[in-house]
C-alpha cells in the first residue's frame, strides 16, 4: 500500500500498524489520519516500531493505541482487536478504579508513574485473568505544550511473580520440613573454609550467631574420638572422584556444657567445570535418644541371648532326664505292670474256687487299674515323642494316609457298623507317622464318643485357600492352608469345652462311661503344631463334632 506523505508515520508497525492504516477512524472522537497533530503522529510512529511494550492513551477520551510487542499481553478471545480506537474508559471497565487515578496524575502534570510487579487482572482468553506488571505511565505533550496524552511503557511480570511465589512456597515448605525434623542444617564453602548453618545447629555445636564461621570451630566441637574420621569424611566428600556422597555419625560435646548430642550427618558436594567442590551442605539430626535406645535393646538382647544359652543347657538337661524316663517308662515301669496282670490273670485262672467273690472283684478291678496304667504310659510316650522325635517332612497326599488309618481301624469301624467318608485330599508336606497319629486319634475319638444304637457317620473333606478365607484370626494373611475337616454325628459336648479338650488328662465323661486317658487331643494338638498349623474343634452337646485343621499347603 502507497501512503500519501502525510500519513507515512503509519507504514510499518506489523499487525499493530496494519490495523491502525485500516481502521475507520473517521468514526472516532479523534477523526482521520490526515487530520491528526504531529504529536500523535510522532508518538505512533514511535510506538508502532518499538520492540517494547507500550500502550497510549490519547486525547480527552483517551483513545487507545498499542503495538505488536503489548499485543501477547491481551491474549486470546478477549480484548484485541476492539480496544484500538475505543475510549479508555469503555476498554477497560474491570481496572478503570485502578488505572484512572494513575493517569489524572500524569494529566495532572504531576511526576510519571512507576509500578512493579503490580496485580492488575484483565479480561483475556475468554475470562478475567490476574496479571500482573510492571509499568510506567509518562505524559505526552501536544504542540501547544499541553499534556495531551499518556503513554504506557510496560512488561508482563505474572511468570516472574508466580515462579517466585513458588520458590518461596517451596522454600517455606523446606523450612517447615526442616523444623518439623528438628534438623541442622549447614552450608560450606571449601574455597573459604568457612561454613554457615542455621540456630539448631549451632546450638549442638556452641557456636557464635556469625553469618559465617571457620570450619575448625565446628570440627573443635566433634569429640575427640570422631574427630578425625569426621575430618576425612568431609575431605574424601569434597573430591570429584567421591560423587560427592556424605553420610557420617559422631558424637558433639558442647563446649560449655559439655552436653553430648549423637547426630547422623548427610550432604552432598557440588563441583564446577574443573571438577573442584565450590559448595558442601547437607543436614543434621540428632539420634541421641535413638542411641540410647539401641544400646539399651542390644543390652537386652545380649542378656536375653545369655538366658537362653543357659536355658537351652537346662533344656538339654531336661531333655536328657525325659528320655531317661521314656527309657524307663517303656522298661523298667512297663515290666512290672506285665508281671502283676500275669499274676493277676493266674491267680483268676487257677485259684478262682478259692477266692471269694470279694477277692475276685478286687482281683478284676487290679487287672482294670493295670490295664489302664499301661495305657496311660503307651500315650505318654506318644505324647513325648511328638515333641523329640527327629522330624522328617515329606509331600504326601492325604489319601494315603487315611487308607492306612482305616486298614488299622478296620475291626473297630466294622464292629460299630461306621461309615467313614473322604473327598479327594490335598497334599502336603507333613511328618507322615505323626499324621498317621493324628487321624488315628481323632477317628477311634469318634468312635469311641458315637451315639448308641445310631449308626456312626465320619466325614473327611480337605479344601486349599488363603489364610484370609478362612473365618480363623490365627491363620496369617497371604499364607496358603490346606483346610481338613473331620467332623461325626456322635455325642458331642458343649460349646464352653472347645478349647480345654486339648488339654493334657482332660476328661469331659466319666472313665467307667468311656475309657481313654485324656491325652489323644492333646497329642492331635501337638502334631498340628509341629507342623506350624492350627486346630479348633465345634460341637453341640448330642449333635456331633468337627475339628478343622490347618496346616501350610505345599
Amino acid at each position: 500500500m502507497v501512503f500519501s506523505p502525510n500519513l507515512e508515520f503509519l507504514s510499518g508497525g506489523g499487525e499493530m500498524g496494519k490495523l491502525t492504516r485500516e481502521k475507520d477512524w473517521s468514526t472516532t472522537s479523534i477523526g482521520v489520519p490526515e487530520n491528526w497533530p504531529q504529536s500523535l503522529r510522532t508518538t505512533l510512529s514511535i510506538i508502532l516500531n518499538a520492540r517494547f511494550p507500550m500502550f497510549l492513551w490519547w486525547g480527552p477520551e483517551l483513545i487507545c493505541f498499542y503495538n505488536d510487542s503489548y499485543r501477547p499481553s491481551l491474549g486470546q478471545q478477549g480484548k484485541h482487536p476492539s480496544i484500538l480506537g475505543m475510549a479508555a474508559k469503555d476498554a477497560w471497565p474491570e481496572i478503570w478504579d485502578i488505572i484512572k487515578p494513575l493517569i489524572d496524575q500524569v494529566l495532572a502534570g504531576e511526576e510519571a508513574t512507576w509500578s512493579e510487579d503490580q496485580l492488575i487482572p484483565i479480561f483475556r482468553n475468554g475470562k478475567m485473568e490476574d496479571v500482573y506488571w510492571t509499568f510506567s505511565y509518562s505524559p505526552v505533550k501536544d504542540e501547544a505544550g499541553q499534556i495531551s496524552a499518556v503513554l504506557v511503557t510496560c512488561t508482563e511480570t505474572t511468570d516472574k511473580v508466580v515462579n517466585f511465589r513458588q520458590m518461596k512456597e517451596s522454600s517455606e515448605q523446606l523450612s517447615f520440613a526442616i523444623d518439623a525434623a528438628e534438623l541442622g542444617t549447614f552450608d560450606y564453602n571449601p574455597l573459604t573454609n568457612k561454613f554457615s548453618a542455621n540456630k539448631r545447629l549451632k546450638e549442638w555445636f556452641g557456636l557464635s550467631a556469625d553469618a559465617e564461621i571457620d570450619l575448625s570451630n565446628a570440627i573443635n566441637a566433634i569429640a575427640e574420638k570422631d574427630r578425625k574420621k569426621v575430618t576425612e569424611a568431609i575431605q574424601h566428600a569434597i573430591l570429584f572422584s567421591s560423587a560427592g556422597k556424605y553420610d557420617i555419625q559422631y558424637t558433639i560435646v558442647h563446649p560449655v556444657s559439655k552436653k553430648e548430642t549423637v547426630v547422623h550427618a548427610k550432604g552432598r558436594a557440588w563441583f564446577n567445570e574443573e571438577n573442584i567442590a565450590y559448595r558442601f551442605n547437607g543436614t543434621l539430626q540428632d539420634i541421641t535418644e535413638q542411641k540410647k535406645f539401641e544400646h539399651e535393646l542390644e543390652k537386652q538382647v545380649n542378656e536375653r541371648t545369655s538366658e537362653l544359652a543357659e536355658n537351652n543347657i537346662e533344656l538339654e538337661k531336661i531333655n536328657k532326664e525325659l528320655q531317661s524316663f521314656a527309657y524307663i517308662s517303656s522298661h523298667d515301669l512297663q515290666e512290672p505292670l506285665r508281671k502283676i496282670q500275669t499274676f493277676a490273670t493266674q491267680i483268676l485262672e487257677k485259684e478262682h474256687a478259692n477266692l471269694s467273690d470279694n477277692g475276685k472283684i478286687k482281683f478284676q478291678r487290679m487287672q482294670t487299674a493295670a490295664k489302664r496304667m499301661q495305657t496311660l504310659i503307651d500315650d505318654l510316650l506318644a505324647y513325648s515323642r511328638t515333641s523329640t522325635e527327629e522330624r522328617k517332612f515329606e509331600i504326601t497326599n492325604l489319601n494315603t494316609i487315611i487308607q492306612e488309618v482305616k486298614e488299622d481301624l478296620k475291626e473297630d469301624l466294622q464292629q460299630k457298623n461306621a461309615v467313614m467318608e473322604s473327598d479327594d485330599m490335598c497334599e502336603v508336606r507333613i511328618i507322615p507317622f505323626q499324621f498317621r497319629q493324628l487321624m488315628y486319634n481323632l477317628i477311634i475319638n469318634s468312635l469311641k464318643f458315637s451315639k448308641e444304637k445310631q449308626q456312626p457317620h465320619i466325614k473327611i473333606k480337605t479344601e486349599t485357600d488363603r489364610g484370609e478365607k478362612f473365618n480363623n484370626d490365627k491363620l496369617s494373611y497371604g499364607t496358603k492352608y490346606c483346610h481338613i475337616s473331620i467332623s461325626d454325628n456322635g455325642i458331642g459336648f458343649e460349646p464352653q469345652y472347645s478349647e480345654k479338650i486339648f488339654d493334657v488328662f482332660q476328661r469331659l465323661h466319666g472313665k467307667s462311661q468311656y475309657s481313654g486317658t485324656g491325652i489323644g487331643l492333646a497329642i492331635v494338638k501337638k502334631i498340628v503344631e509341629n507342623h506350624n498349623g492350627v486346630i479348633t474343634a465345634t460341637a453341640n452337646l448330642d449333635e456331633g463334632a468337627t475339628f478343622d485343621i490347618y496346616i501350610p499347603a505345599v
